[in-house]
């Protein structure tokens, strides 16, 4: 459920609480993805075929993280459009998913998974469906709290810093009450998914709470390669409704 967390002994996560089970010698190869775009009619088709590093051969076998074999974020048209989806692994282990886009465009996939017996690692895959040169302008900063699903939703960015790791906390609220909300329910094995991507869709940062808070305040420490502006998607969960929440901000 938590990859990250390791132990010299046996044990249970600290997060979650399920038994810690013995890891089999990893490595720390990075694996190859084959990414292909095909239009369809309203959007693309996504294929991403994991190879193993010295063969080539297409990978079958994937650990679970976070209640899935992969975590697929789809960001573009100026930041306006946001996606969080698994693709289906198919029988000759290939990886496919259909998204719609808004518009033709630039956009950027980032596909997250952990080959068995191998570690967590990131893919980033820039695609265009159009002009790569036709750029949306830039969002305006925004840290204006947001009411998504019966939640309002706000931000605390100041102590954000490029190139060391910062300090960023939410603050969920009932929307109706203004009580702080203190029930939020684990969304795909954490209490908040947080994902970080700059106007270029030069990279992106996808992170969960500092720990297992279920509100009124989730914390985050994310690492910034360098300043600009970015835009925020907070994903939470409670009463069975995920909620996303998108803000801009400008890190000095």
């Amino acid at each position: 459920m938590h990859p990250d967390v390791r132990s010299t002994q046996p044990g249970v996560c600290p997060i979650c609480g399920m038994p810690l089970v013995r890891m089999p010698a990893a490595s720390f190869a990075t694996n190859p993805v084959d990414f292909r775009v095909t239009p369809t009619v309203g959007g693309v088709r996504l294929r991403l075929a994991v190879k193993h590093p010295k063969t080539g051969a297409t990978l079958r076998r994937f650990d679970l993280v976070h209640e899935r074999a992969m975590h697929l974020f789809v960001v573009g048209d100026g930041l306006t459009y946001f996606v969080h989806d698994h693709p289906a692994q198919q029988s000759d282990g290939v990886f496919m998913l259909d998204v719609p886009l808004p518009r033709p465009g630039p956009y950027m996939a980032i596909a997250e998974f952990l080959p068995t017996g191998g570690t967590p690692q990131v893919f980033q895959q820039v695609f265009t469906t159009g002009d790569p040169f036709t750029r949306a302008p830039a969002a305006p900063v925004d840290i204006a709290p947001k009411t998504q699903d019966s939640l309002r939703i706000s931000i605390d960015a100041a102590a954000l810093k490029s190139g060391e790791e910062g300090k960023l906390s939410f603050r969920i609220e009932d929307a109706a009450s203004g009580a702080p909300v203190t029930d939020l329910e684990p969304y795909l094995g954490a209490s908040g998914h947080l994902l970080i991507v700059p106007m270029d869709l030069t990279e992106a940062i996808h992170g969960h709470p500092a720990d297992d808070a279920r509100g009124p305040t989730l914390s985050f420490a994310p690492i910034l390669p360098r300043p600009g502006r970015y835009k925020l998607w907070l994903q939470v969960q409670r009463a069975g409704h995920v909620a996303t929440a998108a803000f801009v901000v400008d890190v000095p």
